[in-house]
């Protein structure tokens, strides 16, 4: 008997994986390993041998992979790996819970005819079907969710769920070719461009600033001066909300956004369960505050007990003089 499949769909920005990549790898392994099943990637690449040394770490048995050039529209990826999952059978499709997964997850499962549950933070079997675990009112409670359609069961994934875990002496996994889709696309890239970090939503930033109580408004030119030098987005506590120092949507926690990015600079924020629980994704916390008691430098990677401007007036001095910029 054929053992089933487990695929997370690897996302690549260019020539290279994204950052939920390595993660969707260990989510794959890690739902592989609840339903006795094998974990696989799914990857679009003009040269995904590249890629196979950057998954090896995270157990992937497969590496699907359609070598062909990018961009490529949603679209097309999404019909090429409905046309593999009905070639191959899958048990599992996974995609992470951002703008592309979701859009190329609802695609598949369209075509597929199939339930899509979005987004999951765990899955089980001890229902008839599988069922997934969904965060609902704002995180407030959760949802247990069990698909009524035969496998493929699609789901996408939250990005807070999401850890990447390697495994010691991990296996090469197998490079597996799968078509393009023959379908001629319905739609077509003008242009692209990049993102001004001011309009960058809290949830896609790489590097976020955070501010709080401690952040009078007369400060905000100088978090966001750091923001440029650092290329960070801003965003705060909800008291930051109340004090006009951030618009409603820059706010991170339980009733705000919940970030997935590899720095956060929390500046003169005191640490509320609410707040931090949005926060507890990010790879590396900074967290300044006058206060020694602050509960923030429980969640913190490195703590500074001191004048956030202080501190932050410093920091852009170094990085000016190492950038050749005035100040």
């Amino acid at each position: 008997m054929m053992v089933s499949e487990v695929w997370s769909f690897l996302e690549t920005d260019g020539d290279r994986l994204s950052d939920t990549a390595v993660s969707m790898a260990t989510e794959a392994k890690r739902t592989a390993k609840i339903f006795n099943a094998r974990p696989a990637g799914v990857v679009f690449s003009q040269a995904p041998e590249e890629l196979i040394d950057a998954v090896q770490p995270y157990g992937l048995e497969k590496l699907y992979c359609c070598r062909r050039d990018l961009p490529l529209s949603p679209e097309i990826i999404a019909d090429s790996i409905r046309t593999a999952a009905v070639d191959l059978s899958p048990e599992f499709l996974l995609f992470a819970d951002t703008s592309l997964g979701t859009d190329v997850g609802t695609r598949v499962a369209a075509g597929l005819q199939r339930g899509f549950i979005s987004p999951c933070t765990d899955f089980s079997r001890d229902a008839e079907t599988p069922a997934a675990r969904k965060s609902i009112y704002r995180g407030k409670a959760d949802a247990i969710v069990a698909w009524t359609t035969p496998p493929p069961y699609l789901a996408g994934v939250a990005l807070e769920a999401l850890e990447a875990t390697s495994i010691a002496g991990a296996s090469r996994p197998e490079l597996v070719d799968i078509a393009l889709s023959a379908q001629p696309s319905r739609n077509r890239l003008e242009r692209s461009w990049a993102v001004d970090l001011s309009e960058l939503d809290l949830s896609e930033a790489t590097v976020a600033i955070g501010v709080g109580k401690g952040v009078a408004p007369d400060q905000m030119s100088l978090v966001e001066q750091l923001a440029e030098r650092i290329q960070g987005v801003v965003g705060g506590t909800r008291i930051a909300v109340y004090d006009g120092l951030i618009p409603h949507e820059r706010q991170i926690g339980t009733t705000g956004k919940w970030l997935d990015c590899d720095l956060y600079i929390a500046l003169g924020i005191s640490g509320a369960p609410q707040h931090v629980m949005g926060i507890k994704s990010v790879k590396k916390v900074i967290a300044i505050n006058i206060a020694r008691e602050a509960p923030i430098f429980k969640f913190a990677h490195l703590g500074v007990v001191h004048d956030w401007q202080e501190v932050i007036e410093g920091l852009i001095k170094l990085l000016s003089t190492r950038t050749g910029k005035a100040q």
